[in-house]
């Protein structure tokens, strides 16, 4: 007759527990620092175009050359405009000296007064709005910069809306980044102190982070977030659009 037999129960050893190791997915880091890659911006940008449609009549400036705020860039042919202003002033000078007719009359009715001076305000405005049309077949500079581009000539037609000249204030450039990735933009702060290498130049130069920008843009799939960084002084040579790596120091 066979037994079965059951060996006795033994204690287990208890496994223990996998020790965790954490893992930085930030790439971008070194040490202290966020890397990215920049170009080279002005501080200031403006693409103008002529709020009217027409064919220019003159070109005032050249590619390349430094213009003050407020100078005449550009002007269209407006004849029909200029006839407009010349015909309100004269409706002015007109009702101006009808209204200084009644002004000393007393003894006649102050209604008629009245009517003059309604008049008088009433071409003024007209000459304000024919002024302001007028104004719109000119094109001044918003502010002081360089002539970066000029997309038409003498001649050509330029419709409402169409950028006719593109500004730079080259005097004053930025570096602008175009890969930090939104993992590293929220380590990065307004005042931080930025290493900037231009590649060009073969130069090491510092800056400080100006502006974060607020919305995020899309670059190959990845997300990320521009930050501007002003230079500690303007470096000879710079030029729109030139590369640059930069270390933006976060702590």
């Amino acid at each position: 007759m066979l037994t079965a037999c059951a060996s006795p129960t033994s204690a287990l050893t208890p496994l223990a527990a996998p020790t965790t190791v954490p893992v930085s997915t930030n790439i971008a880091h070194a040490g202290n620092n966020v890397s990215a890659s920049a170009r080279v911006v002005p501080s200031q940008t403006a693409e103008i175009a002529f709020a009217i449609s027409g064919q220019v009549k003159d070109v005032y400036v050249k590619e390349g050359e430094v213009v003050e705020a407020g100078q005449t860039l550009l002007a269209l042919n407006a004849p029909d405009l200029e006839l407009a202003v010349k015909a309100a002033e004269l409706a002015v000078q007109s009702a101006e000296l009808e209204y200084q007719y009644w002004i000393p009359r007393k003894d006649r009715p102050p209604e008629r007064r009245a009517q003059a001076e309604a008049q008088l305000n009433a071409v003024k405005a007209q000459l304000e709005t024919a002024q302001a049309r007028l104004a719109q077949s000119v094109l001044l500079a918003p502010f002081d910069a360089t002539v970066m581009s000029i997309q038409v000539q003498s001649g050509e037609l330029a419709q409402a809306g169409q950028v006719v000249i593109t500004l730079g204030a080259t005097q004053s450039m930025q570096i602008k980044t175009t890969d930090l990735s939104e993992r590293d933009a929220v380590n990065v702060r307004v005042g931080q102190s930025v290493n900037i290498y231009l590649e060009a130049l073969g130069k090491n130069i510092a800056g400080k982070v100006s502006e974060i920008a607020p919305l995020a843009t899309t670059v190959g799939g990845d997300v990320v977030y521009p930050v501007m960084i002003e230079l500690n002084e303007q470096v000879a040579g710079l030029l729109w659009g030139m590369t640059a790596e930069v270390q933006i120091q976060i702590e």
